[in-house]
């Protein structure tokens, strides 16, 4: 089984979550779909995990994310930056984002 290149606990605030090239966005009704080209594998994210997803310029970083998302939604940073590693850590292990620092 493939290992994650990084571990979802190894994001740091300076972070700065990048959606791979590799990746092809498509927005389906209230979702985005994503299509990773070198698997084929189709992936949707909704709501939070949507708006993150669009966040993820590499520009960003993961502090400013996580206060974006949280005014947005008007939810505790705390539980946002607990979700947000959590998908971090899977999008990352998919092959869908990376850290662009």
């Amino acid at each position: 089984m493939d290992q994650p290149k990084r571990a979802q606990g190894r994001w740091q605030d300076e972070s700065r979550p990048k959606r791979a090239d590799s990746v092809v966005a498509q927005r389906a009704s209230d979702a985005v779909v994503l299509l990773h080209l070198e698997s084929g594998r189709y992936f949707s994210l909704e709501g939070t995990g949507d708006r993150i997803w669009q966040l993820c310029d590499g520009v960003r970083t993961l502090e400013e994310i996580i206060r974006a998302v949280s005014d947005e939604f008007g939810a505790e940073p705390a539980t946002v930056r607990a979700d947000m590693l959590e998908l971090l850590g899977d999008l990352e292990a998919e092959g869908l984002v990376d850290d662009a620092r």
